[in-house]
């Protein structure tokens, strides 16, 4: 029986009370209780669905994810199939059998988020207008003459070659200026016309292009939008917005997708080896038949220490914008190698890790850790498997400073 104790958040454990049994069995929120390391010591069906799993492949087993004492916290959840679901996760203290243990809802909230992007992808256009008055703006009439500009549109036209505003100011045919541009920036005139007077006909809801408008210190970027304005004097809402930084971002993401993927690769490898080393009695065997953790706890723990300064260490990288602490990982992998580390291993240290770290941090910076472990966790899986590829050709030996139980 669960029973919350007064004045508390903490949760008590009995199995006496075969009806709260049954309501437990059947609520729609998941329901799991985990104890100090992290196993999963009892969970109802739907944990099981929301996670992915049956519950006599999870019961006994590491949860797999970071429990955060928190109020409220997202988690993301990819399932054997590849189905992936988001689900809130809210924790209270609890105790099963005698110990201390962390009571666990999940509630997926998959649709909830995928609703809450159609709704935001629905109200893009509404605010269209809304959102222009933050970037260079001008209102034109039918005719394509400019009625009126904002601050920002008269700023950036007396800082890039029109001071006196007499080819962008109010007054003047924007739809003229278009015909007749000229000039190394002119190839984008011809579509923009085209594209606003498409709209001012109805013919196009909205027109949007990107183009380059660089100045002697920068390459910058900008798009033009251009937004029909209805009533009794229809015209044009034309925004212009830099998109330099987005571009530049663009392209990180990008590197740090080649990154991942790079990282999945190493992941791969390192569990190929691991099957081929198990099944292959010519390869030196590594994965021990108990977890690390059980072989060799001190061992376990020294890693886990080393780990967690290594995630502060990565947070510290990402402040400064510089690279990962490589030769830390480095080591370590080695001297996880040392002791036959599987990539299991390698899970559950990051895991009691992450839990270490995040313990009486606030929450931005749990999720910081989470976030920065992703990439480390991968990044130590690539040295192992380094490790294990160069010992199995003679080009390795053992750490220095690994004697029994050290790390």
């Amino acid at each position: 029986m669960l029973r919350m104790q007064p004045n508390t958040r903490r949760a008590v454990y009995s199995s006496d009370d075969s009806q709260l049994s049954q309501i437990v069995a059947a609520n729609a929120d998941g329901i799991l209780v985990v104890d100090g390391d992290g196993v999963v010591r009892f969970l109802n069906p739907a944990a099981a669905s929301i996670l992915g799993r049956h519950v006599e492949h999870l019961i006994g087993q590491d949860f797999g994810h970071p429990v955060l004492r928190t109020e409220r916290a997202e988690i993301d959840l990819h399932h054997p199939d590849g189905a992936h679901q988001i689900a809130e996760m809210r924790v209270v203290d609890t105790e099963w059998e005698g110990s201390p243990a962390q009571l666990i809802s999940l509630r997926d909230i998959t649709e909830h988020r995928r609703a809450q992007q159609a709704l935001r992808d629905a109200e893009a256009f509404n605010w269209a207008i809304l959102n222009a008055l933050t970037v260079h703006l001008a209102v034109l009439d039918a005719t394509g003459t400019i009625v009126a500009v904002n601050d920002a549109w008269r700023t950036f036209a007396r800082e890039n070659g029109d001071p006196e505003l007499r080819y962008t100011g109010i007054g003047v045919n924007y739809f003229t200026v278009c015909q007749h541009a000229s000039g190394k920036r002119s190839q984008e005139a011809a579509p923009v016309l085209d594209g606003m007077k498409a709209v001012l006909t109805g013919k196009l809801p909205i027109f949007e292009i990107e183009y380059p408008c660089h100045s002697p210190k920068e390459e910058r970027w900008f798009v033009l939008r251009a937004v029909p304005l209805r009533g009794e004097r229809p015209g044009l809402l034309i925004a212009h917005t830099n998109v330099t930084e987005q571009r530049r971002m663009a392209r990180a993401v990008a590197e740090a997708e080649a990154l991942r993927e790079r990282l999945r690769a190493r992941e791969r490898e390192l569990r190929d080896f691991d099957r081929i080393s198990v099944s292959d009695p010519a390869q030196p065997r590594r994965s021990a038949s108990a977890p690390l953790r059980q072989r060799t706890p001190t061992a376990f723990s020294q890693g886990v220490e080393r780990y967690r300064i290594l995630l502060d260490e990565a947070l510290q990288s990402r402040a400064k914008q510089t690279p990962l602490p490589i030769a830390g990982l480095r080591d370590l992998g080695e001297r996880l190698g040392a002791y036959d580390a599987a990539p299991r291993d390698v899970v559950e240290l990051h895991l009691a890790a992450v839990r270490a770290a995040g313990a009486d941090s606030p929450a931005a910076r749990q999720q910081a850790y989470l976030e920065e472990g992703r990439l480390l966790v991968l990044e130590l899986m690539g040295h192992l498997a380094a490790y294990y590829r160069n010992k199995a050709i003679g080009r390795t030996g053992e750490p220095d400073d690994t004697t029994s139980g050290q790390i």
